[in-house]
């Protein structure tokens, strides 16, 4: 057995394996953050332009009336306050177009990075007893399907299928059915 003569080398794998998976995550959540970013500027803009049309109706009235310098100090303070929303929707536009442009540019290596992280898995999966890679997958760091290590051992297979029995998850044995019955087919 590998893992007993090599315990440290194997805790630093399944380490690894578990920062890999949790770098992932966080790819993932960044791609969300921005993206809920760019809808929060988006509305920000919305409400600034809101903002800016009440001002000018505003601004509409305040040209009817007669001419003072009261009526002046309101036209100049409604004129500077949309003058620096204006200003300010112009940067946050920018920040928008900077943002989607930043995950257009960045989309395909996010995709070849989660791809990077799953073959990691299996590489690290092979240095793992069939224990391990069994409580692995009950825990559900290692997904049971095509690419699992142990997805043609048919022993693997039966004490999977048989635990998933035990707890009643009647779904994952399904799934498992399904997936092994594709594979056969194939």
């Amino acid at each position: 057995m590998l893992t007993s003569s090599l315990p440290g080398f194997v805790k630093k794998i399944q380490n690894a394996n578990k920062y890999s998976v949790i770098l992932v995550c966080a790819k993932q959540k960044m791609k969300d953050l921005i993206q809920k970013t760019i809808d929060l500027l988006k509305k920000k803009v919305k409400e600034n332009l809101e903002v800016i049309n009440r001002n000018q109706t505003r601004l509409n009235e305040i040209l009817n009336l007669p001419f003072s310098s009261e009526r002046t100090y309101m036209i100049e303070k409604n004129y500077s306050a949309n003058k620096s929303l204006l200003a300010e929707n112009n940067d946050l536009i920018s920040m928008q177009i900077n943002l989607v442009n930043f995950l257009e540019k960045h989309k395909d290596s996010l995709n070849r990075w989660e791809l990077e992280s799953e073959t990691a898995e299996l590489e690290i999966a092979a240095y793992l007893d069939d224990d391990e890679l069994f409580d692995l997958t009950i825990q559900g760091k290692l997904g049971y399907g095509k690419g699992h290590p142990k997805f043609r051992d048919d022993a693997f297979f039966n004490k999977l299928l048989k635990y998933y029995a035990s707890i009643e998850a009647y779904e994952k044995c399904n799934a498992m059915l399904a997936q092994r019955g594709k594979s056969q087919i194939n």
